[in-house]
């Protein structure tokens, strides 16, 4: 394993320059920071990746084992003096480690054979980067079958969705930048009808058949869904709430609707 000392480290400069989405978007890669996204991507089988490890994680009880996950996996390693670390850490209360990774992405195409009882999710313009990542792991831990995200949602990448997702980033397909269109496309494609998430909606959530195959579609965080994607829904379902009560968190609600899915599903595993 090689060592790095110097805060002008070439490594150290790109793993720096992806806190930015223009870097990241260049470069294709992402940061994740801490053991347990870092061993979440080597479980996973994330290939190619570069790790910065500070002399004192690396010499701690739990190191060796991602070593060895890691290089079977075509991994880099590099063991970087505390003061290189400072400069890259995300959170004050750092493990000492992170991994450059490269993107793992999806496209509609790859998820055509998706089981058809797996509720798959549509995010028009969310933005908030801890809601995606909580949706991230609600889907992952509820069986869902993908995320797709509309055009100008929130970056997939940004650091925090990445921390709040966990490992189910690595789990969970996502499809970034998915168009009114091309969305209408894959339901024909799959048999999928679209569910539109409405305040109004004279239909309860628990009175969905959730057997038959479904894209169910959330909206902005504030706006809720727009007017040109709610014309394109086929049934529409609200999840109620006390006359006192202004909104549910938009993360709250599709975790609300997906174990319903999943319970009529009969909480399968696979």
């Amino acid at each position: 394993m090689q060592d790095i000392t110097s805060r002008d480290n070439r490594l150290i400069r790109l793993a720096l320059s992806l806190k930015q989405k223009k870097h990241r978007y260049e470069e294709h890669k992402l940061l994740a920071e801490g053991m347990r996204l870092v061993g979440d991507a080597l479980a996973n089988g994330i290939r190619g990746g570069i790790c910065l490890v500070t002399e004192k994680t690396a010499a701690g009880p739990d190191f060796a084992a991602l070593y060895e996950k890691g290089r079977a996996l075509g991994w880099k390693f590099f063991r970087t003096s505390a003061g290189a670390y400072d400069k890259i850490k995300e959170t004050q209360a750092t493990q000492g480690i992170t991994a450059v990774l490269p993107f793992f992405e999806y496209t509609l195409q790859d998820l055509i054979d998706i089981e058809p009882y797996k509720a798959v999710l549509y995010l028009e313009c969310i933005q908030d980067p801890g809601n995606l990542g909580t949706i991230i792991r609600t889907a992952a831990a509820t069986g869902a079958g993908a995320v797709l995200l509309s055009e100008n949602s929130v970056d997939l990448y940004n650091d925090k969705t990445v921390r709040s997702a966990m490992g189910a980033i690595f789990k969970v397909p996502v499809v970034q930048g998915v168009m009114r269109n091309d969305l209408q496309d894959y339901c024909k494609k799959t048999g999928r009808r679209l569910l539109m998430t409405a305040a109004d909606a004279k239909t309860v959530y628990t009175d969905i058949d959730w057997h038959r195959p479904s894209v169910v579609v959330f909206g902005n965080e504030g706006a809720g869904l727009s007017a040109e994607m709610m014309e394109q829904g086929e049934e529409f379902l609200a999840v109620p709430m006390r006359d006192d009560t202004e909104s549910l968190n938009l993360a709250v609600t599709v975790g609300v609707v997906l174990y319903k899915a999943w319970e009529q599903a009969g909480f399968k595993e696979q």
